[in-house]
């Protein structure tokens, strides 16, 4: 009886030991390649807007960055809605430099102490003469005049906004009822951001409206000119969006069409576009189309990995690619058990070789992400040990651990991967993410919902905390996702009509579909496939992403050429894209090209120039000649 005891007393330890590994407290480490992960130095560079963005070619706007009493605000707002917009500008302090292009662009603000009298009259007389201003938070009184108002008053208690019956044409592009009325914020909040309301003079026309009833834009004509003055600061309605800091100023957390943040950036393109005489802009989307879906699974769970196969195998019958977001689970733990390894290392490997590209979703896909600390930075697979304790808890979880520790197994398991893409299990985001991605060696994000930021564009992600500088890394927000009841399978139309209000504006759409199942999910992706409008590119993600950055960092400027109705477009890529294309106002030959590696192209409209693959740091010239 004795032995028997002992026996059951030796198995028990046997079975806590075995219980203790499983909870990963002495969990041995599962034998895998790692590929190590360089801890980058913290960027603490200021970049000046001043040098980065210097005056090159008349058909740029001005941007007339001014001092006021109370802030210095960095223009990055406006950097980011003309840079997605593909709008030309540079950035100045003097207002006699600004006045020499049709149209300028006074941020942030204008006070007592901004303008002296003489560069009053300087202003007037420019829009008399012709030009254009738009402008934002205009307070003093001796620009009353010009603006066409009598007061203003200054609040933290307007939430919503609608745009009025006007057909002025900087509002061409609102054409959908999400697009006339946006929410500032929500009402649970006692106070949001701060707004101005206008009282217009006779003569001045207001366009937008506060619940109120009180006036956030309005417009008036000034001899030739015209000048615009919004009561909102696009570092309130853009960036604090994009940098999900609002106050929760979203109708829908995923699903909809929610393009509060696009709103003002659409504004200023068509302001641009009805102002400026033979505009050209960069477009958002390679080739001449006119939007993107990009594809992405998120594989998060043991049996997830075969059914990706599928997944890959029906995006190859519609011509399309994705790229997966993968959770390297080597531990269990409380929410799930570990399942990075084989075989479903070499599913993803046959992933990776069948053309599909490859991302990071972290290790354990914790709710609470967002609530991490962030880490030594010296976090690595030897030494890291998270443990899930439930879905929002963890412990020895860190974002750099998170973040690096999963490139660094990605990296070393897959041939030829070097992960810069990553994605935040359930989308949890902290505010060290754009430190931790960066100093990682990660290039790209996909963290946010569209309908959260307000934004259907990629843009560079602010550092922390975010309205100064940006990042290194591109956000890319997701536009559809597939676990929302009824469920993606049921909700195919619904996401074809949000895909086509992205397509309106030139936006792209993201679609997340977990890879746990592919029977039902499978083929309504295909179907959603077959069943995209014309114009729209259907590809992976990082492929996009690539382009994107090139494009967001892209030098071009647009001279006149040597005789009338003819102009040289000089290009210059900092690395390899394909695809680049440039939109006209009127249309357009090409006559002849210089230092181009293949044949850019004219769409049958005449109004697009598609261009071949540029090589890093080689300047093309192409010669064009206006056809009207």
């Amino acid at each position: 009886m004795k032995r028997n005891l002992i026996a059951l007393a030796v198995l028990g330890i046997i079975a806590a030991a075995t219980l203790g590994v499983r909870r990963g407290t002495r969990e041995p480490r599962p034998v895998l390649r790692t590929m190590p992960v360089p801890l980058r130095p913290r960027n603490q560079s200021h970049v000046d807007p001043l040098r980065q963005f210097p005056e090159s070619f008349p058909l740029q706007i001005a941007v007339l960055w001014t001092h006021t009493t109370d802030s210095e605000d960095s223009p990055l707002a406006l950097i980011h809605a003309l840079n997605e917009m593909g709008i030309p500008f540079f950035v100045t302090r003097n207002p006699a430099q600004a006045v020499r292009h049709r149209l300028v662009v006074i941020y942030p603000g204008v006070d007592a102490q901004t303008f002296d009298e003489p560069q009053v009259r300087q202003l007037t007389q420019f829009v008399r003469d012709g030009g254009n201003i738009f402008a934002q938070n205009v307070f003093w009184g001796g620009m009353r005049e010009l603006f066409g108002f009598q007061n203003f008053t200054a609040s933290r208690k307007r939430y919503r906004l609608s745009f009025g019956a006007s057909t002025d044409p900087i509002t061409k592009y609102l054409n959908r009822p999400e697009e006339r009325e946006t929410r500032l914020g929500s009402d649970h909040y006692s106070e949001i951001i701060w707004s101005n309301a206008y009282s217009p003079a006779a003569g001045t026309q207001p366009l937008a409206f506060y619940e109120d009833g009180s006036v956030a834009l309005l417009t008036r004509s000034v001899g030739q000119g015209r000048v615009y003055l919004m009561g909102l600061s696009l570092a309130d309605v853009i960036l604090r969006s994009q940098n999900n800091r609002d106050y929760e100023a979203e109708r829908h957390y995923v699903n909809w069409f929610e393009p509060g943040a696009d709103v003002w950036m659409l504004i200023l393109r068509a302001w641009f576009e009805t102002y400026t005489r033979q505009w050209v802009r960069l477009s958002t989307i390679p080739n001449g189309q006119q939007s993107a879906v990009l594809l992405s699974h998120d594989v998060d769970w043991e049996n997830s990995f075969a059914p990706g196969l599928d997944f890959a195998r029906a995006e190859k019958e519609n011509k399309a690619n994705s790229t997966f977001f993968i959770q390297t689970k080597y531990v269990d733990d409380a929410n799930s058990k570990a399942f990075f390894f084989a075989p479903n290392l070499e599913i993803l490997r046959q992933l990776k070789a069948a053309g599909a590209s490859v991302g990071s979703h972290s290790i354990i896909h914790s709710r609470g992400f967002a609530k991490f600390d962030l880490g030594s930075g010296l976090e690595t697979y030897a030494n890291y040990h998270p443990q899930g304790l439930g879905f929002d808890t963890a412990s020895g979880a860190t974002v750099f651990g998170e973040v690096r520790v999963s490139k660094e197994l990605l990296d070393g398991e897959v041939p030829s991967q070097n992960t810069t893409f990553f994605r935040a299990g359930h989308l949890r985001t902290p505010r060290s993410l754009a430190e931790a991605l960066e100093r990682s060696g990660y290039e790209f994000d996909s963290s946010f919902t569209a309908d959260d930021v307000l934004s259907n564009f990629p843009y560079a992600l602010p550092r922390d905390p975010g309205f100064e500088d940006d990042s290194g890394i591109y956000e890319f927000p997701v536009t559809v996702e597939d676990e929302e009841a009824p469920g993606f399978a049921q909700r195919v139309p619904q996401s074809l009509e949000l895909i086509s209000a992205n397509a309106e504006n030139n936006a792209v759409s993201v679609l997340l579909v977990h890879s746990n199942e592919s029977r039902l999910k499978a083929a309504a992706e295909a179907k959603l496939l077959q069943q995209l409008p014309a114009g729209i590119l259907k590809t992976d993600m990082l492929s996009f992403a690539k382009f994107w950055r090139a494009r967001d960092r892209l030098h071009w400027s647009l001279q006149p050429g040597q005789t009338a109705g003819q102009a040289i477009l000089r290009i210059e890529s900092e690395e390899s894209v394909e695809g680049l294309t440039f939109e006209f106002a009127q249309p357009v030959s090409l006559t002849a090209v210089n230092s181009a590696k293949g044949t850019a192209t004219i769409s049958p409209d005449h109004r697009h120039l598609i261009l071949p693959e540029l090589e890093p740091g080689r300047l093309v010239s192409l010669h064009i000649t206006y056809l009207q």
